[in-house]
């Protein structure tokens, strides 16, 4: 049994993968608080301080609260001319990532790719989608920064899913899993994030991406359901990752379709970042069926429109993170990325959606008239794979553990 459960749970997260002129907050630059106004690029030395992502066990009942009301305001924000608050207009991204058509010169066949999962870009893709939303955060509260979601620390879950930060888990649906019991989720009805407290999701957003039916307009928690039971993560798993020199390894067993074990036997599975999906969203499953057959409960296994539980940004930051400590262990610069051999969009120099000029357009069907709720991009807005290797070049670094100990220890030889 414990090995069909083995099994069952490689094979399932294989797949899981306030102003007026507010839409300007997709442009490529710099937000000044309170005017959405840019005049920031890449360049080293363009922040007088660097905005820092604090461990969310860290995190003060101030710095909590802050967070939540960024994050709020942007729900309920509407720019001129919209039919989205910003805070759908990112989740609208983030869906039309999954489904592009290319249509610009030598990528003209219609053949639809993903783009921000499952292939080089995920990395970078999610590192300049993730900050443009701190600094919309930050328009709102310049104080506020994205904490990460550290899935090794014991503590970060309890403090995450409860009513006085990001919700807890969902009611009202039970779950029976033969030989394991029966298990509660479905919509998350307290906290701020509740539909009763005014987080409502767009249904022709939440949309089911296999079938093309909406998903609702409530957010959805299945938490530790089987197979995804397990928390914490194990240190040795992420540490696994993190030794790994080669980036066309790295990636994909950061990301979680596989783990690769000192030996350097792979298996494919589903596990860190994409298990952390699952760990939140919950998925059923058939393994009586060849193939197994999967359907995921809750907002966050979802993956085209799962940035609508909050959760999505503290794991993204985390995913971020350990991206950057690989890249500061003797792997920075374009040397560690794929400069071809790519699709297009996942190669050093390729433009990525939407920071591409309009060379690619999203596929709009069987996921809502989605073309119709982007947000508008300036053709200058122009963003690579190679413009943010360099996380502090974007204005922000991360507060850690080891960093902490480094800045006693240094302060401590001072006397």
């Amino acid at each position: 049994m414990k090995s069909l459960l083995k099994s069952v749970k490689i094979l399932i997260y294989s797949v899981l993968l306030v102003s007026a002129c507010a839409i300007t907050v997709f442009a490529h630059d710099r937000i000044d608080y309170k005017q959405y106004k840019y005049n920031w690029n890449h360049n080293v030395g363009q922040y007088a301080r660097l905005a820092v992502r604090k461990n969310v066990t860290e995190l003060t009942s101030a710095e909590k609260t802050a967070f939540v009301k960024a994050i709020k305001t942007l729900k309920t924000t509407i720019p001129a001319g919209s039919k989205l608050s910003i805070y759908d207009q990112f989740v609208a991204i983030h869906i039309g990532a999954t489904r592009l058509i290319h249509n610009h010169k030598g990528h003209s066949n219609g053949s639809v790719q993903e783009l921000a999962h499952e292939n080089a870009a995920f990395f970078p893709w999610h590192r300049e989608y993730i900050r443009r939303f701190e600094q919309a955060l930050q328009a709102v509260d310049p104080n506020v920064t994205l904490p990460y979601w550290d899935w090794t620390d014991t503590k970060a879950f309890d403090v995450i899913f409860n009513d006085d930060f990001l919700g807890s888990n969902g009611q009202g649906v039970t779950i029976k899993i033969p030989n394991q019991g029966n298990f509660t989720g479905g919509p998350v009805k307290s906290g701020a994030f509740a539909a009763a407290n005014g987080w409502v999701m767009n249904p022709a957003l939440n949309i089911d991406a296999d079938t093309g039916t909406s998903l609702g307009t409530s957010l959805v928690r299945f938490l530790r359901l089987p197979p995804a039971t397990d928390y914490p993560v194990p240190k040795k798993d992420v540490e696994r990752a993190l030794a790994l020199n080669d980036y066309s390894l790295f990636r994909p067993a950061l990301e979680g379709f596989i783990s690769v074990d000192e030996q350097g036997k792979v298996t494919p599975g589903g596990f860190l970042h994409n298990y952390i999906h699952g760990l939140v969203g919950g998925a059923q499953i058939d393994a009586s069926t060849r193939p197994v057959k999967f359907k995921g409960l809750g907002t966050m296994t979802n993956i085209p429109s799962s940035p609508y539980d909050p959760v999505f940004w503290l794991n993204h930051a985390n995913a971020d993170r350990l991206w950057a400590e690989w890249q500061e262990k003797g792997h920075k610069g374009s040397d560690f990325y794929p400069a071809n051999g790519q699709p297009y969009g996942h190669n050093l120099k390729d433009l990525m959606w939407p920071w591409d000029g309009g060379m690619s357009t999203p596929k709009a069907t069987a996921l809502g008239d989605l073309l119709s709720l982007l947000p508008n991009f300036d053709s200058k807005d122009l963003v690579r794979p190679i413009d943010v290797l360099n996380h502090r070049e974007l204005g922000y670094t991360y507060e850690t553990p080891e960093k902490e100990t480094r800045k006693e220890s240094y302060l401590w030889d001072k006397f």
